[in-house]
């Protein structure tokens, strides 16, 4: 039997319509348990290990937008976090 993984996220606000945030946006990541990943996770984690982040989540749009928890990271810091989260986007097998 094959198991599929599925991951939602989503990214807007509900409250009042305000220009910056006019849509909510959800997206799904569908995961074949038999394409296995397991050393691409493992690569990232020890590069985000490399560069001072062990354990960590990542959050592109903080990131991006210089908000917490990366408001007091430096720019070569935050270019390092996405360069490394785009590697592996790079190295897996996506499908669209």
């Amino acid at each position: 039997m094959e198991e599929l993984s599925i991951f939602v996220d989503e990214s807007g606000d509900f409250g009042d319509y305000a220009e910056h945030s006019s849509y909510y946006i959800i997206s799904l990541i569908m995961h074949n348990q038999k394409n296995n990943i397991d050393n691409d996770i493992d690569k990232l984690e020890r590069r985000l290990s490399e560069i001072g982040y062990p354990n960590h989540c990542l959050h592109a749009g903080p990131i991006i937008r210089n908000e917490n928890p990366y408001i007091k990271e430096s720019l070569e810091s935050r270019q390092k976090l996405l360069k490394a989260f785009i590697s592996f986007i790079r190295k897996i097998n996506i499908q669209l």
